[in-house]
């Protein structure tokens, strides 16, 4: 099947979200992202920067990848990396091509009738907004999850991991919550840095592990082979599936050679709302279409685990990847 690779643009403005209604072609009249066609030689920046104008006489300023979209139409196949954008000072839209457009605030986002390949950056959009909600969820209760977790016995998850990495390794601590395991690896002589998407955490991460600990984004990981490991231990299970790929992306450009990363996951398959916090749950068969030796790793080990806290109803899907 022949492969279309394509760009569009998300652009924001005072919380909205500016969408397009195609107006020619098979699709006409379907709603949809603006961009287009990424030419022989160009760059998916330059093609974005460049459609806009040729669509919306606009120029814009390009911020991260959102994530990159894989749909099968029945004539094609389309690859479509998105980025969030912003309209350049002084500058403003004009339509050129599209018959109609609006700016969508997000609960107004599922108000017009989206294009197949464009349900999917909706629903992204919408998986990080309940993020944020999630990582309110954390903020609020705190003091709570750091009590309930700081002194679960992770013993057998280390010995899984460390013995992929060597004695005085760098290691990422990717969302370090109570800062269990970052104490836990400083005092067995790793290098840590620590990050945390909850201000609140990483304010009681800091205290408890004597490091400064980051407050970040988990996509605002800009690292280029910095660590030879990553922990990532019950924390990419707030990730939405749709944006998995970007990051994964991110995560293999930040380790070094032959570099290591632990996931853990609650088993199931369920992505959604679940008691206050967005969750991907996870199976091998679905962490397999994510994790490949086309996005840049190789599956060491996998294996599934016990909830440490003795939640009897909880089953976990643990592995272990290999930057290659």
């Amino acid at each position: 099947m022949k492969t279309i690779r394509v760009v569009a643009a998300i652009i924001r403005k005072d919380n909205k979200i500016f969408a397009t209604q195609r107006g020619y072609g098979d699709f006409k009249d379907g709603w949809e992202f603006p961009g287009g066609k990424i030419e022989e030689g160009e760059s998916p920046e330059h093609a974005i920067t460049r459609e806009i104008k040729e669509e919306l006489d606009a120029d814009i300023v390009i911020g991260d990848l959102l994530t990159t979209v894989e749909y099968d139409y029945p004539e094609f196949h389309l690859s479509m990396n998105c980025f969030w954008a912003e309209l350049a000072p002084d500058s403003d839209v004009k339509l050129l091509e599209h018959e109609a457009a609006k700016w969508l605030l997000l609960d107004e986002i599922d108000s017009v009738e989206w294009l197949p390949a464009d349900v999917q950056v909706v629903n992204c959009i919408k998986g990080l907004n309940m993020a944020g909600v999630t990582s309110q969820y954390y903020s609020d209760n705190s003091q709570e999850f750091f009590e309930s977790t700081v002194t679960a016995d992770m013993t057998p998850l280390y010995e899984h991991f460390l013995k992929y990495v060597s004695s005085g390794s760098t290691i990422l601590d990717f969302g370090c919550g109570s800062g269990r395991d970052t104490k836990a690896f400083l005092e067995m002589g790793y290098h840590v840095v620590a990050i945390d998407g909850s201000e609140e955490l990483c304010r009681l991460a800091s205290d408890y592990t004597g490091v400064k600990v980051k407050c970040m984004d988990f996509m605002e990981l800009n690292s280029i082979n910095r660590y030879d490991a990553i922990w990532a231990c019950a924390s990419l299970l707030h990730v939405p599936s749709t944006i998995l790929p970007a990051l994964f992306s991110k995560m293999n450009k930040a380790l070094r050679e032959n570099g290591i990363i632990h996931m853990s996951f609650k088993y199931g398959d369920f992505e959604g709302e679940r008691n206050g916090r967005f969750f991907l749950d996870m199976t091998p068969d679905r962490f397999h279409t994510y994790c490949n030796s086309d996005t840049g790793f190789r599956i060491e080990e996998e294996w599934y685990s016990e909830d440490v806290r003795n939640d009897k109803d909880v089953k976990w899907y643990n592995c272990i990847v290999r930057k290659i």
